[in-house]
């Protein structure tokens, strides 16, 4: 073979190549995105406490810097919210490590009702502050 007849297959091979490796790091990048799911666990007992699980699903560790746990009703743009708690201002950041939950226990004084009657049509939604990101509104409870 001589080199014009080599020159297209190289080239060939080239661009199969890279685009076999460009496929690679797409899927890198999907694998490794950023990713938080939101559980809870409540109980109609004030003593026992409601309990709101924040998992870290990514491969990175994130920094919460804040957080507050809301009944909304509507939708965006006319969605109303009212607190039901939010984080210490003082409380400083919490680091949740990859592949792991941080749990929020919400007992006597800061335990709050989901029953039909406390809801009232409404939902209870988590609004996570992490460093880094804009605020991300998750729905807890019913979902």
């Amino acid at each position: 073979m001589n080199s014009a007849e080599m020159s297209p297959l190289i080239a060939w091979w080239g661009a199969g190549l890279s685009t076999l490796l460009a496929i690679v790091k797409l899927w890198e990048l999907w694998r490794d995105r950023f990713r938080l799911e939101i559980g809870y666990s409540f109980a109609g007992d004030a003593t026992v406490g409601n309990s709101i699980l924040i998992r870290n699903l990514s491969s990175r560790p994130l920094i919460l810097s804040y957080w507050e746990v809301l009944y909304c009703s509507g939708r965006w743009p006319l969605r109303k919210s009212q607190d039901i708690a939010c984080a210490e201002h003082d409380s400083g950041d919490r680091r949740i490590e990859p592949h792991s939950t941080l749990e929020l226990h919400f007992t006597e004084s800061d335990y709050f009702s989901w029953g039909h009657k406390a809801l009232k049509g409404r939902r209870i939604y988590i609004r996570l502050f992490v460093a880094g990101r804009r605020p991300i509104l998750k729905l807890v409870y019913p979902s």
